[in-house]
């Protein structure tokens, strides 16, 4: 649980430096999940996975991610930002657990490869190659 402890923090600052929070707003549980406390402006759930599942391994996982207010680019940020943690910390996948249409349609956008009708998993690179277009 240690070794992702430094990964908690660089998320849980950048969400307090977008998000405007005074206080930690990320913990990491014992079987390696990072998610946020309950609050109004963002609900996070990241799973890190070394080994393979369902997903390849190296592997950051978002099984869930939501934030209050929609479409104004928070989602397309912290991709970007979460593209930058993968490349720090050695993962070379993201991946996108139980897409909804929403989710699906912007993992797509975004250049995700479907695993089945509802996972979606990206290179780490090819995401990075994506933000350097824009």
């Amino acid at each position: 649980m240690i070794e992702y402890e430094e990964l908690r923090a660089d998320i849980d600052h950048y969400l307090m430096e977008r998000f405007k929070y005074r206080k930690s707003l990320v913990y990491l549980t014992i079987d390696n999940v990072i998610t946020t406390r309950r609050n109004s402006r963002v609900d996070l759930y990241l799973r890190i996975r070394k080994v393979e599942s369902l997903f390849p391994p190296d592997c950051l996982i978002i099984a869930r991610l939501g934030f209050s207010k929609e479409r104004i680019g928070h989602g397309t940020h912290f991709l970007r930002f979460l593209t930058g943690i993968a490349l720090k910390y050695g993962f070379r996948y993201i991946g996108i657990e139980c897409a909804n249409m929403k989710s699906g349609a912007f993992a797509k956008k975004l250049g995700f490869n479907s695993i089945d009708s509802e996972n979606y998993v990206i290179i780490v690179d090819n995401l990075k190659s994506y933000f350097s277009m824009e």
